[in-house]
């Protein structure tokens, strides 16, 4: 295959990666005066041991997302933990999109904080590419914000605009043309770009390729024989920067592939009783988030982990389910392989999607009872707020809320990152 063919087309695009700079912290500053140019730690709820995100101020002295409060207290003494208010950041993602779409009908939200904007056919109308950036970075400050703050990246593929805006960090822009893709990429990590996660990393890593540089002097024939032809082509094209995928606007962007829910808890969960509590709240949560998008699945997985064990195990069914006990009952069923001590994370999974009028109406009475009772039970949770009627296993628990809707209400938008959350 001819890689540098196929991406001779993708050349002339002109795309930007606009990132907000250390969101979550800098939402808190600016609603907070009292907070700005100090060191700020968002963590999700009192008592939790995680910080989600961390202020510009604290970062300089090393903390990071997904430090652990010991961790960053120890590294900042000074820090300010401030739990996260998520209703707040909606409103600035949605503020901040209306102003990314109006340089480009192809906008793509790629989390709540960053979108991609191909402007190859509207770049003219606004002058150029540095331009539309500076625009953005003028706008953000006068009409949401003047301690808000994005860092624009400029290139002709998503992959190097969102590597370009790392490197405009903070409140900067940065331009990566084709004949800087090597020497950006070799001063990169690898889990600095989109498509390499740590499972991925620590594969590449046994094999002795621990940068771009080594990456990019293995052949395609010894990728292909440790990753198989989808991954040996990816890493392939990711060391030479290449990537041929579009950007797609939110009305574009297919059904999502999986749903669910995953929790780090604050401290080690030994009692199965508690394990199982968490389980079935992350299954009300999965499974109501695949009921709202109208889909159902029957790929189910489960993943924990603890002291020092991962695990991942999964079914699949012959029927397609979107009901929370059910998909509770099979995570139990899993669950029985678990041998660790105790749990710090869990993670529950419904994929092999498919629209709800697909699937088969229920033929006992017993199923259209538990069919209607669950529709019922949304529509009270929708009138009177989440969790107003819960499953009774539930109570003296502290109930996980959702801190992200799929369609944040009744606006139109669902942003990339929700299609495999």
């Amino acid at each position: 295959m001819d890689f540098k063919e196929n991406n001779a087309d993708c050349l002339n695009r002109i795309i930007l990666h606009v990132d907000l700079d250390s969101f979550f912290a800098t939402a808190a500053q600016q609603a907070n005066p009292g907070l700005r140019k100090k060191p700020v730690g968002i963590v999700k709820a009192k008592g939790r041991s995680c910080i989600i995100a961390a202020s510009k101020e604290a970062k300089k002295y090393g903390v990071k997302t997904g430090s652990s409060v010991f961790e960053a207290k120890k590294l900042c003494p000074s820090i300010i933990l401030v739990s996260a208010e998520f209703e707040k950041y909606e409103d600035i993602t949605y503020r901040f999109i209306e102003i990314c779409q109006k340089y480009s009908p192809i906008c793509e939200v790629f989390s709540l904080d960053e979108c991609f904007i191909d402007i190859t056919d509207t770049e003219k109308l606004w002058g150029n590419a540095l331009s539309i950036a500076l625009d953005i970075q003028e706008r953000l400050a006068g009409e949401i914000g003047d301690y808000l703050t994005c860092s624009v990246g400029i290139s002709h593929n998503r992959l190097l605009a969102k590597l370009a805006s790392t490197c405009a960090k903070p409140d900067g822009i940065f331009y990566l043309d084709q004949k800087s893709t090597f020497e950006a990429l070799d001063k990169a990590a690898l889990t600095d770009v989109c498509g390499i996660g740590f499972g991925l990393y620590r594969r590449l890593v046994s094999l002795g390729i621990g940068d771009f540089k080594t990456l990019r002097t293995s052949s395609l024939k010894f990728l292909y024989k440790h990753f198989g032809p989808f991954w040996s082509e990816h890493l392939y094209n990711l060391a030479r920067g290449i990537d041929n995928s579009p950007v797609i606007p939110a009305e574009d962007i297919p059904e999502a592939k999986s749903v669910g829910r995953t929790y780090t808890t604050h401290r080690n969960l030994y009692k199965k009783e508690e394990i199982e509590r968490l389980m079935r709240n992350l299954c009300e949560e999965a499974s109501e988030k695949a009921r709202k998008m109208n889909l159902c699945g029957r790929y189910v997985g489960l993943a924990l982990r603890g002291d020092e064990k991962s695990f991942y195990g999964h079914k699949t069914l012959k029927t397609y389910i979107d009901d929370g006990k059910m998909l509770f009952t099979i995570c139990q069923v899993i669950f029985e392989n678990w041998t660790g001590k105790y749990i710090r994370f869990c993670g529950v999974t419904l994929s092999q999607l498919v629209k709800n009028e697909y699937r088969s109406m229920p033929l006992f009475p017993e199923d259209q009872q538990r069919k209607n009772l669950i529709t019922a039970v949304d529509k009270i949770n929708d009138n009177f707020g989440t969790y107003t009627i819960f499953p009774g296993q539930l109570l003296k628990t502290e109930i996980i809320r959702p801190e992200v809707t799929g369609y944040f209400g009744d606006k139109k938008f669902r942003p990339n990152f929700l299609r495999n959350s």
